[in-house]
């Protein structure tokens, strides 16, 4: 079954914990052997991380904490602060379907701070072992991370209750050769194939990257947790499921074994939270839903229902509901199914509360027992054209009317009986309001909501005659679930055409440009921008041409420093506040351009440096591509490529091919990462590449001048 699972913060990025050094730059250059200069920690702080020396932090407040102590809960409570460490960059990294997100647990551990009224400190560290570290050495009391219990581990360390357990699957092509990430699953391998053949994997791996060794041959199998196992299966060509192995591993938080009554705290806690031992928990009422602290919200990946984008958990449909959760102090989990019978299924099985997914009340459904909340959203089936738009039904007579094989509009259009073309295509709704827009295609028939999405990011889009009937768009629980049914009702009622609901709904549907139409800018001298001096100073410090960050940052924000798109990306180089956290900066300070510029380019040189593997060119179009789609959609994209015959290493018309597909439900429903909208990161590098040879083309020309 092909699904994710993903959690959400209660509310968006809820993470504004205070950020430190670990180590201090004083023990980072001693361990290291480098020096250090007072006037650009930052950019040394990247360097010592690129260079496997750690990953420390940068300190957004004033600590009244110890830098080291082992106080238990009384001496915690006395001082007024809790210190958490977890790993740098992990919500970045960690799977959409894995279900055991670094954000959902940070969330668990500041709700925990606020319930007893500590501030809660975060030191950031690179790897498990540097977590494990950080409570021995006292400069942290709790590791908040996805902590896998085993027996050399409790040597050195407590563990809480299990937030969740997880069992491990052999997977591969055969049981030959293994390459296992370090850790647990090195201890399974030791246990169940003692005198297996090992080949040993690079220290920076991941699930994926052990995923695309064995489909290159480099060793035949692995061991994974369930959850990440299943991606594999999905999404690799040649995997498959070989062993389960029989041990159930538990997934917790550790602390010091010398902190008993911390232990004890933690542990009350997270029993009233979690349901550790129950994947799944089955239908449940309104009154269990509230003691378990979690909504579990079912959906499918499209523009107007939940999608990823950098790092950040946006849709329409995501966010109503997210409301909902925030006003109950409730967190969302999200699963996103294959396609909407995918969903009926999970929701009548009690694996979801909810769906979310741009559902109309239908005879079929209503009689599987499916309870459906009163609607949110009013739509109807609207032509699109690029130009002038159809007012009238005789418009469009000779004309051409393209809609998606497999949709109700088929039905529409042909009782219309009027003189045009209907043409059938293999293409998704989306890819087809993109040829028209483009005069590939003459016209098309699509939902109101999503046809002013799609005009939101391109203006040459016209919303035409719109008919009738009026579609309505609902919710729907399970059987029996009137309780959960009137919260949902009372919720929409209260808020329905409302100021919140507005706001949200322009966000996604009316003015919402992820970016405005751009001042025109006439170079004709060496200055490109008023930001050149800074750019050049923090291009230099990580190896980039200082014109190609100023194309970025044009691309971004039009040289405005006030910018905030739609999703929160701040600054000249539309930052996302979590963004700014993980390099130790408070995003607030992300509308300075200085500091601005300064996180910036170092994410772009961090998300470079996610492809080692490619000569220095192809690096930067991959690195603009995953700065502004998310390293996990080019990630999906290069698989893809791969399988499609191309090549996976190269970006311009053969990476930048599969993203386009990504678009496209068929190929986005077995991507690990999901839906994408491929043509604005395809078009965010391109545009980037081409105003970049501009601004090189006008400098060769002043050289020649000058001579």
């Amino acid at each position: 079954m092909a699904k994710w699972v993903v959690s959400a913060l209660g509310s968006a990025d809820k993470a504004t914990g205070y950020e430190r050094v670990g180590r201090g730059f004083g023990s980072l250059r001693a361990r290291c052997g480098g020096s250090t200069s007072r006037a650009a920690p930052s950019i040394l702080a990247l360097l010592l991380v690129l260079a496997g020396c750690g990953m420390p932090g940068s300190e957004q407040g004033p600590s009244d904490a110890p830098a080291e102590t082992t106080d238990d809960w009384p001496l915690i409570r006395q001082r007024g602060i809790i210190r958490f460490v977890r790993l740098g960059f992990e919500e970045f990294d960690t799977l959409p379907s894995q279900g055991l997100s670094e954000d959902r647990y940070r969330f668990l551990a500041e709700r925990f701070a606020e319930r007893y009224a500590l501030r809660p400190e975060w030191i950031v560290e690179r790897n498990i072992e540097a977590l494990f570290l950080a409570l021995e050495e006292g400069r942290a009391d709790v590791a908040v991370a996805t902590l896998t219990e085993t027996e050399s581990r409790r040597h050195r360390v407590a563990f809480t209750v299990p937030l969740t357990v997880s069992r491990e699957w052999v997977i591969g092509r055969s049981e030959r050769t293994f390459g296992v990430l370090p850790g647990a699953y090195e201890e399974s391998l030791t246990t169940h194939y003692p005198d297996a053949s090992r080949v040993v994997v690079p220290d920076d791996a991941d699930h994926r990257t052990i995923q695309d060794l064995i489909e290159a041959g480099v060793f035949d199998a692995t061991i994974m947790d369930e959850a990440a196992a299943r991606v594999a299966l999905r999404t690799g060509s040649t995997i498959r499921k070989l062993r389960e192995l029989p041990d159930v591993r538990r997934i917790a938080w550790a602390l010091r074994p010398t902190n008993p009554q911390l232990r004890n705290v933690l542990d009350r806690y997270l029993t009233e939270l979690h349901t550790a031992h129950e994947e799944s928990p089955g239908t449940r009422d309104w009154s269990a839903i509230r003691a378990s602290g979690q909504l579990r919200m079912l959906t499918i990946s499209s523009p107007a229902t939940y999608y990823l984008w950098r790092g950040a958990q946006l849709g329409f449909e995501y966010e109503l509901v997210r409301r909902f959760a925030d006003h109950h102090g409730l967190d969302l989990w999200v699963t996103v199914a294959a396609d909407h019978e995918e969903l009926a299924a999970e929701l009548t099985a009690g694996r979801g509360d909810l769906v979310a997914a741009g559902w109309v009340m239908t005879p079929a459904r209503v009689a599987a027992g499916l309870l459906f909340t009163r609607h949110y959203l009013e739509i109807r089936k609207t032509f699109v054209t690029a130009g002038e738009p159809v007012s009238d039904l005789a418009e469009l007579a000779s004309r051409k009317v393209t809609v998606p094989r497999a949709t109700r509009y088929l039905a529409t259009l042909a009782g219309l009986r009027n003189n045009f073309d209907v043409e059938v295509s293999e293409l998704s709704g989306d890819l087809i309001l993109e040829a028209v827009a483009a005069d590939e295609l003459d016209v098309t028939l699509a939902d109101s909501h999503l046809a002013q999405l799609a005009a939101t990011f391109d203006p040459r889009l016209r919303l035409g005659l719109a008919l009738d009937p009026v579609m309505r768009l609902a919710w729907a629980v399970g059987p029996g679930q009137h309780d959960l049914k009137r919260e949902l009702d009372a919720f929409l009622d209260a808020g329905y055409r409302g100021t919140e609901f507005n706001v949200l709904y322009n966000k996604y549907f009316v003015n919402r440009r992820r970016q405005a139409q751009q001042r025109e800018h006439r170079i004709t001298g060496n200055q490109l921008s008023e930001y050149d001096t800074l750019i050049k100073l923090r291009a230099a410090a990580e190896g980039f041409d200082w014109r190609l960050i100023v194309a970025q940052m044009y691309q971004e924000s039009g040289f405005d420093p006030a910018r905030v798109s739609f999703a929160g990306a701040r600054g000249l180089l539309q930052v996302m506040p979590r963004t700014a956290i993980e390099f130790g900066v408070d995003p607030a300070q992300l509308f300075d351009p200085e500091i601005g510029i300064d996180v910036g380019v170092r994410y772009l040189a961090w998300s470079r440096d996610r492809f080692p593997d490619l000569p220095p060119g192809e690096q930067l179009w991959f690195a603009l591509a995953s700065y502004n789609g998310g390293f996990g959609h080019v990630r999906d994209a290069r698989r893809l490529a791969r399988q499609l015959g191309l090549d996976g290493s190269r970006w311009f018309g053969h990476v930048e091919e599969a993203m386009l597909k990504l678009s496209q439900p068929q190929y986005a429903s077995q991507a690990a990462y999901g839906h994408v909208r491929g043509s604005e990161v395809t078009g965010y590098v391109r545009d980037i590449r081409n105003r970049y040879r501009a601004y090189v083309s006008h400098f060769l020309q002043l050289d020649s001048e000058d001579r």
